[in-house]
C-alpha cells in the first residue's frame, strides 16, 4: 500500500510529510524431506544439529539480496537395526570369532554392522558364555606285564601323567582326561633245585621238568596283585652206577661174601652199599659176609652226591647142597674073580682109590679082579662140581660065597635137570630090588609133584608144565628086594639149576 506520515523536525525546521509506497513481496519457500538412521544423528540442516522426528522451520537469509527463503525440513529417524546373537562355547573352542572379531572372555559384546544394502546399519549384540571343558581323571596302578595300558585308545608303558582330550559324544563339551599311571613291577621268586636223575620229572608250579637248566614262568596272583616272574634253577644229579657181578656158585659147606669188592666191581667210586634180603629194602641182611643157602639177595648203592638206585639190584647166590658120602653095603667075591662094583648115578666124574684090582679108577661101574680084601673111596664129582666121596669094603672069600643078597635104594641128594644128559632126572639108585612100589617127590607145602613106580623113571623138575624154583624137596619111596625084605625110605635132594 501506500502510507503517508509527518515527521516532526529534529532541528527547528519544518516538519516532513513523508510517502511510503510499499510492496510486498513473498518470502521464497523450501522443504526438505530426510529419513536418517539414528547412528547418523543428529543431523545437520542449515547448520543446526536436530536428532529427534519432527518438522523444523527455518528462515534462511537472501544471500543475493531477495527475499529470505522460508525452509522447513521433515525430518524422519529411522531406529538402527539390530541383532543379538547368544553363544554358549566350550573353553577349547575359543578365540570365539563373531562378525570377524575373536572374543575369549564371557560377556556381552555390542558392534555396529554397517549395512550392505544402503539400509540403517546394524546394532548387533553378543552374549558369550564360555563353558569350561569337562575334567576326568583315571588313577591306574597295572603290573609291568600288563603293559602297554590301553587308555582311550592309545598305549602307555611308562609310568607318569597323561592329558588327552576327548571329543564329546553327545555335543557337549569336550573332557580333559587325566591318566595318573603307576607301573608296578612283577614279584619274583628263584627256586634252586638240586634232584636226582631218578627222581625225574621235577614237578615245579605244576609242570614237568626233565633237564637242567633255568626255566622262567609267570605265576598269575591269587590275590588279586601282580604277578610273579617265577625262576627254577634246576640241577640234576647223575644216580650212581652200580654194577653187579654175579658170585660164582660155591659147594656146601662153602659161603658167599656179597661185600666182596669184585662183585661191585666197576660202580661208581664212593658208593655207599646196603644189604638187604627182599627187593624192597625192608628186611636188612645180617650176615652178608658169610651166605650159606641159596637165594636172591639185594644190594642198594647210596651216592656221594645223596642220589641212591632207585631199587635194590639183586645177587644170585647159588650154594650146591653137600651130598654127603655114604658107605655102600659090603660087596663079597672071589678072589681073581670079576666082580661089577656099582657107585652112585650122580656124578660128571669118578675116581676110585685105590686103583689097584680094577679095570678102570675113572668109571661109575668098574670090574673089580683083585685077591686081597680092598676098602674104596669113589669120589664123585657132580655136574656142579661138588665133590661127594663114597666107601665100599670088597671082601675076598675062598670058596663060592654062601648067598647072601642084600637089597637097598639110594637117592642122590641133588639133581640138575638142564638137559647136559648128567644128572637130569631124580630118581632111585636100587640094589637087587624086585619091584619099585612106589617114589613120590613133595615140594616145601607137601604137595605131591611127581610119582612113579617104574624104576629109572625120575622127575626133571617140571610140574604143571612149569620148571620149579631152585629148592629141597622132599621124598618118599617103598621098594621090595629080590631077597622079599621090603624098604621103606625118606629124604630130601635139592634142584640145582
Amino acid at each position: 500500500g501506500t502510507y503517508i506520515d509527518t515527521l516532526i523536525s529534529t532541528t527547528g525546521g519544518c516538519d516532513t510529510v513523508a510517502t511510503l509506497n510499499l510492496l510486498i513481496n513473498p518470502l521464497l519457500t523450501s522443504t526438505t524431506t530426510v529419513a536418517v538412521c539414528s547412528n547418523r544423528l543428529p543431523f545437520n540442516w542449515y547448520g543446526n544439529p536436530y536428532n529427534s522426528t519432527g518438522i523444523y522451520r527455518d528462515t534462511i537469509s537472501s544471500t543475493t539480496g531477495g527475499c529470505d527463503t522460508i525452509a522447513t525440513l521433515n525430518l524422519t529417524i529411522n531406529p538402527l537395526l539390530t541383532s543379538t546373537t547368544n553363544a554358549a562355547v566350550c573353553a577349547n573352542q575359543l578365540p570365539f570369532i563373531w562378525n570377524g572379531n575373536p572374543y575369549s572372555i564371557a560377556g556381552t559384546y555390542i558392534d555396529t554392522l554397517p549395512s550392505n544394502t544402503g539400509g540403517c546399519d546394524t546394532v548387533a549384540t553378543l552374549n558369550l558364555i564360555i563353558n569350561p571343558l569337562l575334567t576326568s581323571t583315571t588313577n591306574a596302578a597295572v603290573c609291568a606285564n600288563q603293559l602297554p595300558f590301553i587308555w582311550n585308545g592309545n598305549p602307555y608303558s611308562i609310568t607318569g601323567t597323561y592329558i588327552d582330550t576327548l571329543p564329546s559324544t553327545t555335543g557337549g563339551c569336550d573332557t580333559v582326561a587325566t591318566l595318573n599311571l603307576a607301573i608296578t613291577p612283577l614279584l619274583t621268586s628263584t627256586t634252586n633245585a638240586a634232584v636226582c636223575a631218578n627222581q625225574l620229572p621235577f614237578i615245579w608250579n605244576g609242570n614237568p621238568y626233565s633237564i637242567a637248566g633255568t626255566y622262567i614262568d609267570t605265576l598269575p596272583s591269587t590275590t588279586g596283585g601282580c604277578d610273579t616272574i617265577a625262576t627254577l634253577q634246576l640241577t640234576v644229579k647223575p644216580i650212581p652206577i652200580l654194577i653187579i657181578n654175579q658170585p660164582a656158585a660155591v659147594c656146601a659147606p662153602g659161603k658167599v661174601d656179597i661185600t666182596n669188592p669184585a662183585i661191585t666191581a666197576g660202580s661208581d667210586p664212593g658208593i655207599i652199599l646196603t644189604f638187604w634180603m627182599d627187593s624192597l629194602a625192608t628186611v636188612p641182611l645180617q650176615n652178608p659176609q658169610s651166605i650159606s643157602v641159596s637165594g636172591t639177595y639185594y644190594i642198594k648203592a647210596n651216592g656221594a652226591n645223596s642220589c641212591f638206585v632207585t631199587k635194590p639190584v639183586a645177587v644170585n647166590v647159588v650154594i650146591y647142597a653137600l651130598i654127603s658120602g655114604t658107605r655102600y653095603p659090603t660087596v663079597t667075591a672071589q678072589a681073581n674073580t670079576n666082580t661089577q662094583l656099582v657107585a652112585r648115578n650122580f656124578g660128571a666124574s669118578y675116581l676110585w682109590s685105590p686103583p689097584a684090582g680094577l679095570n678102570s679108577s675113572t668109571i661109575e661101574n668098574p670090574i673089580f679082579n683083585y685077591n686081597r680084601q680092598t676098602v674104596y673111596t669113589v669120589s664123585i664129582t657132580g655136574d656142579n662140581g661138588c665133590l661127594t666121596v663114597d666107601t665100599v669094603l670088597v671082601k675076598i672069600t675062598a670058596s663060592p660065597p654062601i648067598p647072601n643078597i642084600q637089597s637097598d635104594l639110594f637117592v642122590p641128594k641133588a639133581w640138575s635137570p638142564n638137559n647136559d644128559g648128567h644128572n637130569d632126572k631124580l630118581y632111585p639108585l636100587t640094589v637087587n630090588i624086585k619091584e619099585l612100589k612106589y617114589f613120590r617127590i613133595f615140594n616145601r607145602w607137601s604137595q605131591l609133584v611127581f610119582e612113579t613106580n617104574i624104576t629109572g623113571n625120575g622127575w626133571d623138575g617140571i610140574f604143571k608144565g612149569k620148571p620149579q624154583v631152585i629148592d629141597s624137596y622132599s621124598w618118599t619111596a617103598e621098594a621090595i628086594g629080590i631077597d622079599g625084605k621090603i624098604i621103606r625110605k625118606s629124604g630130601s635132594s635139592l634142584l640145582i639149576r
